[in-house]
């Protein structure tokens, strides 16, 4: 009884405000309907604690996986919809507190990559306070992306060791440096790692052909940030290198302020990481590369987080199959 919706809103004098609605769908020519699930008596039972219950009764259908099918898609924007005020509710309520960081250098827990081949080692670090256009963040959560693995095994060119790997994260602004102005202590941003500088002077930025800005790409590749130098130390002051400008397999990093792409709050951040890069690649070999016509036919090889976003891309630009 203690399951089962009818008895528990017969034992209640009040509606329960967890569900602001509740859905229920019914075949009439369901085999169980008059004698075990008797919907009638749950609207009753609604009817007298207030609860708000629709039973939606479908002509025809019985208790087959057909019916289930039928109504599936509107099941699951309901139940989205309400996922999702729940989710705005609890992200707003999230509040940060950086006012005893702010200007200071923070210790904190590294995956740091000594060398090629080498497994990463926890390590207590130092990062140190953003400089000038500078934004230094809390990672909130990570994702692991194929281009850490292959800069690990010692296959790229612009792979240097010591560094800390990680570049699809999402995170929290916990101080910015001077003359920063995009972002503020407590917004939400993706880190970039190739990040658009959007002054009217680059080329590429202006280009509607690809957005590959110089900016500070020089810099990233040498592992520092654009002043030439590091904001990490390891616990004997000894300099540890950026990576792709990003460096998020560390609790705090430090970014170049074009590198922040600001997010709204009541995104989760460990779904929201996946933009910092497969998701975003995903699209734009739809988008960008193949720039994909509707009606196209689509062959995707590999489902993973890039081909699961360039799947999703191909259906937004109009893909038939």
């Amino acid at each position: 009884a203690g399951c089962d919706a009818t008895e528990i809103l017969t034992a209640r004098d009040t509606p329960i405000v967890e569900y602001d609605e509740i859905i229920v769908e019914q075949g009439t020519a369901d085999g169980f309907l008059e004698e075990q699930l008797k919907p009638e008596d749950l609207e009753a039972a609604a009817a007298k604690c207030g609860q708000n219950v629709v039973v939606k009764r479908r002509d025809g259908f019985d208790h087959s996986y057909h019916f289930i099918a039928a109504f599936i898609e509107s099941h699951v924007s309901f139940h989205a919809t309400r996922l999702y005020r729940k989710l705005h509710a609890r992200n707003a309520a999230i509040k940060h507190d950086f006012s005893g960081t702010v200007g200071q250098v923070i210790k904190c827990r590294a995956a740091v990559a000594r060398g090629p081949k080498e497994a990463l080692v926890m390590e207590t670090i130092q990062v140190l306070p953003p400089r000038s256009g500078e934004v230094r963040v809390k990672v909130m959560a990570n994702a692991l992306c194929h281009t850490d693995v292959y800069t690990l095994d010692g296959h790229d060119p612009e792979g240097l060791f010591p560094c800390i790997l990680g570049h699809e994260a999402g995170c929290v602004v916990e101080s910015v440096g001077e003359g920063v102005t995009s972002v503020v202590p407590g917004d939400h941003v993706i880190p970039c790692y190739t990040p658009q500088c959007c002054e009217a002077e680059c080329v590429f930025c202006m280009s509607p052909k690809t957005n590959l800005c110089p900016k500070i790409r020089a810099s990233q590749g040498r592992g520092v940030m654009p002043d030439g130098t590091t904001r990490f130390l390891d616990e004997n002051g000894k300099e540890i290198f950026h990576f792709m400008g990003c460096s998020t397999m560390s609790e705090y990093t430090v970014l170049a302020e074009i590198s922040c792409a600001k997010i709204q709050k009541e995104a989760p951040l460990d779904k929201m990481c996946l933009f910092g890069c497969g998701v975003s690649t995903g699209l734009g070999a739809v988008w960008n590369t193949c720039k994909m016509e509707v009606n196209s036919t689509v062959a995707v090889f590999g489902l993973g987080a890039v081909g699961l976003a360039v799947i999703q891309g191909a259906k937004m630009a109009g893909a038939s199959r």
